[in-house]
């Protein structure tokens, strides 16, 4: 417009409205995707350090019965 000549830029029509509520929701989707998939990480590794931790309780368990055999 400041270039000098005299059009009108057009109007906002609904399509224009349809494409912006559709990249909105593309990218809300994409973002909850993504946060979901950090969740499921987060969740093994939760559940892997659980079972390091039991292994971790049964091994010790196993040792002082051992200490406690041999005395």
């Amino acid at each position: 417009m400041s270039n000098g000549n005299n059009r009108i830029p057009p109007p906002v029509r609904p399509a224009h409205l349809l494409v912006l509520v559709t990249e909105f929701l593309a990218h809300l989707s994409s973002a909850v995707t993504e946060f979901l998939d950090s969740l499921l990480e987060l969740s093994i590794y939760h559940a892997n350090r659980k079972v390091d931790e039991s292994q971790a309780w049964e091994q010790m368990t196993q040792d002082l019965e051992t200490l406690e055999e041999d005395r």
